[in-house]
Parts: C-alpha cells; sequence; structure tokens
C-alpha cells in the first residue's frame, strides 16, 4: 500500500486547493498517470500517480491542503482495498469532507466577474469543481431564460470583516473587497521584494522606428508574432553571454552570487485574469521563432490563468511589460531570488534633427529601464546590458538568425 500526500508544488504558498480528483474512489491508478489536479495562488496543477493501484480516497475536493497532508492510498488489490474501507474513517490525516458548494476556480471567479455573474449562482451549480466552461454555460442557460449578465453590472464584492474600531471612522457607504489569492501572492512578493531588495534604477531611450517597421517580416519570417516586446526579449537572452552578472542573485548569506546556466527569463502578462510572470527557459538557446510562439503560449494562458507552477518558476531575470498607450516610463520590481528587471515602455513619436544636421525627422522611442539589486550590481554593469540590448533592437534583423 503507498500513502499519497500532497507534495510541495512550489515554495509560496502554505497550502494549495485540492480542486478535483481524476481518478474515481476504487478506480485503478497507473504510475505515472494524472491524479488529481490542485490550485496553488498561481496555477492550477495536474499531479501524477506515484504508483500503481486502487484508488482509495480521503480528502474530498474542495479542501485547502499543506504539503505533507495525507490525501489518499493505493492499494495493490482488492482485498487491501476492501481492508482499509472497513477500518474506522475519522484520523488525524483523513478529515471529514468540507461543507459547503464547488470549488471555483481562478478563471472561473474572473469569468464570473467579467460577466457581472455574482459567485452564489455558480456555487449553487450540482458539480464538485466550477471552471471557466461551467461559467459559460451558466451564462448561456441565464442569457435564455431572460437574466442579466451584463459586464456593465458586475458582482458585489464579498464583504470583509475589519476592526471595529477602523468600522466606525470609515464613512457609510465603504465597501471592502477580498484580494484574490493571485493578487495576495503578487502583494508578498512585491512586499518582500521593498523589504529585502536595495535596488536603484537606470533607463536609456531605444529608437524602436526600424524595429516597428520590420515586424511585418519579421513575423512571416517565422511565423508568429513579432514585436517590441518579442525582439526585447531576443535581444535579451542574446546579452546572457556578455552581462552574465545582470543575471545572477545574491546567494542567500549575502556574502556571494549564485549564477545557473543559461538565460531564464520571466515576462509579465495581465491580461485580465490576474498578474502572471511565466518563464521562457533556455531562451538564450531558442531562436525569434521559438521565443515568439512561447510567449504567444503565455497570452493565451494569462487570458485563462491556466498556467503550471513549473512555468512560473525559475526566472534569473525579469522582463516586465508597460506598452500600453501613453506609459512613457516604468520602474520594475526586482524579484527576490534575482538581481535585475528590465521594463520596456510604449513607443512614443519623436522630431529629431537628422545626423547630418539639414532636417528633422519622426522616429519612435522607448524608454528601456532596468531596477537592479545594488548589493550585487552596480550601474556600469546595467548600462552594459542596457546598451547592448539597444543596439540590438536597432538593429532588429540580427536578432532573425536564419530565418531571413
Amino acid at each position: 500500500m503507498t500513502e499519497y500526500r500532497m507534495p510541495k508544488v512550489n515554495t509560496n504558498d502554505a497550502a494549495y486547493t485540492l480542486l478535483g480528483w481524476l481518478v474515481e474512489d476504487g478506480g485503478k491508478v497507473a504510475e505515472g498517470e494524472p491524479l488529481l489536479e490542485v490550485e496553488t495562488s498561481k496555477a492550477v496543477e495536474e499531479l501524477a500517480a506515484p504508483a500503481d493501484g486502487l484508488l482509495e480516497l480521503l480528502v474530498p475536493a474542495g479542501r485547502e491542503c499543506a504539503p505533507g497532508e495525507l490525501l489518499a492510498r493505493l492499494h495493490p488489490d482488492a482485498a487491501s482495498l476492501d481492508a482499509a474501507r472497513q477500518r474506522p474513517a475519522a484520523s488525524a490525516d483523513s478529515p471529514a469532507p468540507a461543507a459547503g458548494g464547488p470549488v471555483l476556480t481562478a478563471p472561473a471567479r474572473a469569468r464570473l466577474a467579467e460577466l457581472g455573474i455574482p459567485e452564489s449562482a455558480a456555487l449553487a451549480l450540482d458539480v464538485p469543481v466550477v471552471r471557466r466552461a461551467e461559467v459559460d454555460q451558466l451564462a448561456a442557460r441565464l442569457a435564455a431564460n431572460g437574466q442579466a449578465t451584463a459586464q456593465a453590472r458586475p458582482a458585489a464584492p464579498a464583504p470583509l470583516a475589519e476592526p471595529a474600531e477602523q468600522a466606525e471612522q470609515d464613512p457609510p457607504g465603504t465597501v471592502l473587497a477580498p484580494l484574490s489569492r493571485n493578487q495576495r501572492a503578487v502583494a508578498a512578493t512585491v512586499t518582500a521584494s521593498h523589504r529585502e531588495v536595495p535596488t536603484a534604477f537606470t533607463a536609456v531611450d531605444v529608437d524602436v522606428t526600424d524595429a516597428l517597421a520590420a515586424g511585418r517580416e519579421l513575423a512571416a519570417a517565422v511565423g508568429s508574432l513579432v514585436g517590441p516586446a518579442e525582439l526585447t526579449v531576443a535581444a535579451l537572452a542574446t546579452r546572457r553571454a556578455t552581462d552574465p552578472a545582470c543575471f545572477a542573485a545574491l546567494t542567500a548569506d549575502g556574502r556571494g552570487t549564485r549564477l545557473v546556466p543559461g538565460a531564464h527569463i520571466g515576462v509579465t502578462f495581465e491580461l485580465g485574469a490576474g498578474l502572471f510572470v511565466p518563464v521562457l527557459h533556455d531562451a538564450d538557446r531558442s531562436s525569434l521563432g521559438e521565443l515568439s510562439r512561447a510567449m504567444m503560449g503565455h497570452r493565451m494562458a494569462a487570458l485563462r490563468g491556466a498556467f503550471r507552477d513549473r512555468d512560473l518558476q525559475g526566472a534569473n531575470i525579469t522582463l516586465t511589460l508597460h506598452t500600453d498607450p501613453g506609459v512613457s516610463l516604468a520602474l520594475p520590481v526586482v524579484f527576490p531570488g534575482q538581481g535585475c528587471a528590465l521594463s520596456l515602455a510604449a513607443p512614443r513619436t519623436v522630431v529629431l534633427p537628422d545626423p547630418d544636421g539639414t532636417g528633422f525627422r519622426v522616429r519612435s522611442l522607448v524608454h528601456l529601464g532596468a531596477a537592479f539589486d545594488h548589493r550585487l550590481l552596480n550601474g556600469r554593469q546595467v548600462v552594459s546590458l542596457l546598451t547592448g540590448v539597444k543596439a540590438l533592437l536597432e538593429a532588429p534583423h540580427q536578432l532573425a538568425g536564419d530565418a531571413l
């Protein structure tokens, strides 16, 4: 008989939500096959069975489970399973099922808010787990029955309790709204960064006129979208060999640096389901086309809120995208465990004198900034990285490799 306990899925969370079992109670399980789904603060993760056997479920879907908690047992045969079921069920390791409705996944919550459907309507569904698909089906049924799901009327946030002293000071009409698990994770990371990392910041202007013009040609050559973000990732990956210190981290005791092989670039995506920073692993060994396709996959996952934890771990540098029109400058957060984070702002149109002084020309410039851990890096090292990326962005065809 093999015990199955909740594994440590990531280093950020003390517990995870058990969304659902992928094998029914008593069902046959094969080692390595998907066994259950759990939701962390950032992702939905599918976990595999550790061994062959017949499944004895001990914890139902919907529970918050800490790493190490006993979730199930895998029995070698039916006799072992039957014997286990005849034993008393109550124990500290096998708690009773939690009361209440189904589990709401993060994408489902985001979709409910987008459609203006109260969470109570989803919690009334007769399913163990409510995903985005169930929300869309619910919206279709409500629309067919003539009930409003207008996006202009979002669901009211659930009230929060606060200290009586504070509540007395709040004016009438004050509304408290809970942070999502995703936003709580973001808050913890940003707080840790500001508490632990003494940052400095510098920025350069980059002329992306040629990069914007070359985007369509490069996209056709590599078979995927190519814009300033994709080109910046490719340029940053190229600089890994020249500016390795910017890809290092301070050791835990603060007395040295830790530099892992490769450029593992985290890129921020915020498309309505929360802020995510998926990682482009080994970007320095990837072509522009491979990076572009990977980033498109991350965009789609960000829309659905469907990242796996392994998609979000292992970055040794981060690029934060602030490319909404009108954003001219942004200071990125240096994630704990990294030494440097770059920010890419939106292009802005400027009029500059011609190099020969005979006239003027219209160009598109962006601010490319870098925040860095000043315990680890000095300005000269960061300027080397920024100017190196700038040079590549201003000669974008260099990043196409053999595609052109």
